[in-house]
């Protein structure tokens, strides 16, 4: 099992960056409860400067704004 990095995009913890543990081996999609109980989930994947992947889960209230600001970063 290896450790991903999430960040949140919207919602009461936008912009927290997590880790989180992960079994590729696992078919079930990743999906992270927010401080208010709402399910975020991977929106998109990008990368850090050292090519390693963040990915990106949405709150169902993240505004297109928000969205793009993280994938812009």
């Amino acid at each position: 099992m290896e450790q991903i990095k999430c960040i949140i995009v919207g919602g009461p913890q936008h912009g927290l960056v997590l880790r989180h543990p992960w079994d590729g081996r696992r078919p079930a999609p990743l999906c992270v409860t927010a401080a208010d109980g709402e399910p975020c989930v991977v929106a998109a994947r990008r990368h850090d400067r050292n090519r390693r992947p963040q990915y990106l889960l949405l709150h169902p209230r993240a505004t297109g704004e928000q969205i793009l600001t993280m994938l812009a970063a």
